[in-house]
């Protein structure tokens, strides 16, 4: 499986490249896409379409070069459809608007792309519409901004709510069996274990609980 990482833009957010080559997705494209334009033809890999996490703006920006420069679509959950359409910081860089989306990412949704199949879940707090995306054969979650290597993503945007959140990596996230590695939107990967054990928020052996 092809999974890579560019760290990109002026906010440190990662796109992952996805897929079983030749087939590529392109999760949560914010900036810098010359970089992934070169490695994606470089490689001879094929996109197949453009998956968002969630729709701030430091995730989305290039969603549209993306999409213009190989002809495929995205899709992002609907509750996070206002941000598409209605962006908070239009002058970030290289910004453009991104086409509406040719099909939406839902709750429970066995997607297939790029040779893989992807489980969608849910997890609100962060952005309404703010989803995962788990591959079960290699133990692997792209988070998004739910969760970082011993933090949680911020609640004081609009849209974000804390106990939301909290509920989403508590209900869902904590709740699913065993480890998996997860890769998330600023900073290294984690291990789910890890953060359930040592998470400052939540973790069993936790000083300081998100409240």
């Amino acid at each position: 499986m092809i999974l890579e990482t560019f760290t990109v833009g002026p906010f440190a957010e990662n796109c992952y490249l996805i897929g079983e080559e030749p087939a590529v997705a392109v999760v949560d494209p914010g900036a810098e896409s010359e970089r992934l334009f070169r490695r994606i033809d470089e490689a001879g890999w094929r996109p197949e379409a453009v998956l968002l996490t969630h729709g701030h703006l430091d995730h989305i920006a290039h969603a549209a070069h993306v999409a213009e420069r190989y002809g495929i679509g995205l899709r992002i959950h609907e509750a996070d459809l206002p941000y598409l359409r209605h962006p908070q910081m239009p002058e970030y860089g290289g910004y453009r608007p991104p086409p509406e989306p040719e099909g939406l990412l839902e709750d429970g949704q066995e997607l297939a792309v790029a040779g893989l199949t992807l489980k969608v879940l849910h997890c609100p707090g962060h952005t309404p519409g703010h989803v995962v995306l788990i591959h079960e054969p290699s133990r692997s979650i792209l988070v998004g901004d739910v969760i970082f290597q011993r933090g949680v993503g911020r609640t004081d945007l609009p849209g974000g709510d804390t106990a939301t959140l909290a509920h989403s990596i508590q209900q869902r996230l904590f709740h699913l069996p065993g480890d998996y590695t997860l890769y998330p939107g600023h900073g290294p990967p984690t291990n789910l274990e890890e953060e359930r054990e040592e998470n400052p928020f939540f973790g069993r052996r936790a000083t300081v609980r998100l409240r």
